[in-house]
């Protein structure tokens, strides 16, 4: 699946081998290379996920095609 979000592409793929992984991790498109971004941790939301890129969280909603930092609790 490709998904364009303030002008970046990225590309949710599927493991084939998951193993202890999630099943689904993201891609970022720059030019015509790949780059592996993270993750996608299922949420308890239908089609959002959470995932960590330079230490940092945030969630990508695929519902609206967004990408927010997440809210941690102090």
């Amino acid at each position: 699946m490709k998904v364009i979000i303030d002008n970046q592409i990225y590309i949710i793929s599927e493991r084939k081998n998951s193993g202890s992984k999630p099943v689904l991790f993201m891609l970022r498109l720059t030019g015509k290379a790949r780059q592996y971004v993270s993750s996608l941790f299922p949420t308890d939301r239908y089609n959002v996920y959470r995932f960590d890129e330079q230490g940092s969280s945030f969630l990508l909603n695929l519902n609206d095609a967004t990408i927010k930092p997440t809210i941690r609790a102090v």
